[in-house]
């Protein structure tokens, strides 16, 4: 999204991943931000330029958050396990 020129129409997803289109109206302070004119700042990489995109790149997210949950419960599961070992002999 970096080669347009302000303004211009992008689509971002909002906390709760609905996708959602804003008008860019100008380049932030600093490299690779945008604002709009809501005055809410968006870093090049949150922005999309279809709805599919936004989309696809939320469910992309999803699966990480999900990847990094499964490698937690892992861990987890590990260290129960060392605490029960240890937990045998009092």
């Amino acid at each position: 999204m970096l080669d347009k020129a302000v303004p211009f129409s992008a689509w971002v997803l909002t906390p709760g991943f609905a996708p959602k289109e804003v008008e860019i109206v100008e380049a932030g302070y600093y490299a690779g931000y945008y604002s709009t004119a809501a005055r809410k700042h968006y870093f090049h990489t949150e922005l999309y330029q279809s709805k599919r995109e936004a989309v696809e790149a939320g469910w992309r997210k999803l699966d990480d958050q999900m990847n990094a949950l499964r490698k937690r419960e892992a861990a987890i599961i590990k260290k129960k396990t060392t605490l029960h070992k240890n937990s045998q002999d009092l």
